[in-house]
């Protein structure tokens, strides 16, 4: 029996069934990507004239990159900290840079540490007047650091789910 044209009816259930393999294959990778969460990534506040603007920068660059920026943590000081803060906000890294003044330019130096480890995956120093950190970092930063927040995870999640309920029958007298 033919179906339209020349077309016979087995060829076009044929083509129907591959269309909806494809839909339901596009579907389930579209759920598991839906079901990684991204990656989190705080970076920390700059100290000095330029700190703000290099900071926000960071945020961009990192953020354009498909991570989640979070700059509402405040400048953690101690190392020994990181671990804890990464846990508690779930972080894959954190973004810590120091700026040190010279006579007429400033050292720029980013270190990226990792979430589940508390290592530092990457280092990265630059050095030249505000404006030149600006366009140095735009170029530069993501060759420089980006494998290595690629590579940063967040520590493992150690809330405990939901026990199940319990029943105790109080009634039953105790027997030895």
């Amino acid at each position: 029996m033919q179906v339209r044209g020349n077309l016979p009816k087995y060829d076009l259930v044929r083509i129907l069934f591959a269309g909806l393999v494809a839909l339901v294959m596009v579907v389930a990778s579209a759920g598991a990507a839906a079901a990684e969460p991204t990656p989190r990534v705080a970076v920390q506040p700059m100290e000095g004239p330029a700190g703000a603007s290099l900071r926000q920068q960071i945020a961009r660059l990192v953020r354009g990159h498909g991570f989640q920026v979070l700059t509402s943590i405040p400048r953690i000081e101690g190392t020994a900290q990181y671990p804890a803060v990464a846990r508690d906000h779930r972080l894959a890294a954190l973004v810590t840079c120091d700026l040190e003044d010279h006579k007429t330019r400033q050292t720029m130096t980013i270190l990226i540490w990792d979430g589940a480890r508390g290592e530092v995956l990457g280092r990265w120093s630059a050095r030249g007047s505000a404006k030149a950190l600006a366009k140095t970092l735009s170029r530069e930063f993501w060759k420089k650091l980006g494998p290595a927040l690629e590579k940063a995870q967040a520590p493992e999640n150690t809330d405990l789910e939901e026990a199940p309920p319990m029943r105790i029958d109080a009634g039953s007298p105790l027997t030895d």
